[in-house]
């Protein structure tokens, strides 16, 4: 997990993602299963805040999910 303060819904066996950081990228890969739990909530607001928060400094959040590579 990207921050033990993240709630229980954040862990992979419940969320069917796991995140983790890279340097200045958020990179979140999701469960091929599962094609809109991420974009759900609570996780889109977390990825949005994320995503708003790392920009100032060239930071981004990134979604895998089959072949698909979204930037939030």
């Amino acid at each position: 997990m990207l921050d033990n303060g993240l709630g229980d819904e954040w862990d992979p066996l419940k969320s069917h993602m796991m995140v983790y950081g890279q340097g200045q990228q958020i990179t979140i890969l999701a469960d091929p299963d599962r094609p809109d739990l991420w974009r759900r909530e609570p996780y889109m607001s977390q990825l949005k805040n994320w995503a708003a928060s790392t920009a100032p400094t060239g930071g981004y959040v990134i979604v895998f999910w089959r072949d698909e590579v979204v930037k939030i």
